[in-house]
């Protein structure tokens, strides 16, 4: 399969590509504009931000240049901290007299991205994977692998909203949300987290006089409701769009062989790929069609009844108040 993004030896590649290509110009007109270029670069590459929020900073403004902290105004307003190793450009840069007008990085945005695809089609790139969107969420991407908590890259990449939190996602083929399965599957293996947990996106919100049902939707497509008392809501202060993690009690899946409809979440559909058994108590790993896997803990009276084996195909449903929600 074709490369479908940028990854970081490529990413890194393409820096020095950039530092080259600005280094190359010969005219005191063409050293300005490929500078001016150069930043905006830098700024989408190493600060994640969108090619509008690049184009409309004041840039000796919004860039302290001892601490590397640019101010993005709102919408999606923060604060990024650039790395020290990109600092050394962006000071150089912002120290031309041209830096002090307020339109120094205003540009078409349209001329803007004919130059990115230039620059990288001297390294071979096609233009899908070198436009400003591409190398902003390939930043992404980078902080993914590097283990920085994806709630952390959301708020980077400035993310609000969930179509923007699904977009990023799907890039490249659903990257982000391999990297991010895979290292919860890995904080599993090695005890760092607990059993039947995912990772997803708060998609709704609704409250009542003493409890709240908090919807998320994982990163494996899976749509869990947790039910909680209002004081725990407002203390944990959730919010739509919000990334948090959410637990099943492996003691509260109620199992069946056929899909019913019962006043539970689910039914999900899963494979049994090991049980154990003891006269009161079975103990079940569970198989998703995604490969996810999860324990549920069952009597095994109950188990008998529905003939349930190693290989069985069964249905998984649960209350809602068997699942639990954290923002760590």
């Amino acid at each position: 399969m074709p490369q479908q993004h940028l990854t970081r030896p490529l990413l890194e590649q393409l820096t020095l590509r950039w530092e080259t290509w600005e280094a190359e110009a010969t005219t005191t007109a063409k050293i300005i504009v490929r500078a001016r270029l150069h930043l905006l670069f830098l700024l989408i590459r190493y600060g994640g931000l969108r090619l509008g929020e690049a184009l409309g900073l004041n840039a000796r403004q919004a860039i302290d240049t001892v601490t590397g902290m640019v101010h993005v105004p709102d919408p999606g307003g923060r604060d990024v901290l650039l790395p020290v190793s990109c600092m050394k450009h962006i000071r150089r840069i912002l120290s031309l007299p041209e830096a002090e007008s307020e339109s120094f990085l205003h540009f078409d945005q349209g001329f803007v991205r004919k130059k990115f695809y230039a620059v990288a089609e001297g390294m071979g790139l096609a233009p899908g994977m070198a436009g400003p969107r591409a190398i902003r969420y390939a930043r992404g991407l980078e902080l993914l692998e590097l283990h920085v908590p994806f709630n952390v890259v959301q708020a980077y990449l400035g993310q609000q909203k969930t179509s923007q939190i699904a977009e990023f996602l799907d890039f490249a083929g659903g990257e982000a949300k391999r990297i991010v399965q895979k290292s919860s599957a890995g904080r599993q293996q090695k005890g760092e987290e607990n059993d039947n947990s995912f990772i997803g996106i708060i998609t709704d919100i609704r409250t009542g006089m003493r409890a709240a049902n908090v919807e998320v939707t994982t990163f494996s497509d899976l749509v869990i409701t947790a039910r909680c008392d209002v004081q725990q809501f407002m203390n944990a202060e959730l919010h739509l769009n919000q990334v948090v993690t959410v637990s099943i009690d492996p003691e509260q899946i109620v199992l069946s062989t056929e899909k019913t409809s019962l006043a539970l979440q689910g039914p999900v559909n899963a494979t049994v790929a090991s049980i154990h058994q003891d006269t009161a108590e079975s103990f079940l790993i569970l198989e998703l069609s995604d490969g996810t896997r999860m324990n549920a803990v069952q009597e095994t009276a109950h188990l008998a009844r529905l003939r349930v084996r190693q290989g069985s195909r069964v249905y998984l449903s649960f209350p809602a108040r068997a699942v639990s929600l954290s923002t760590d």
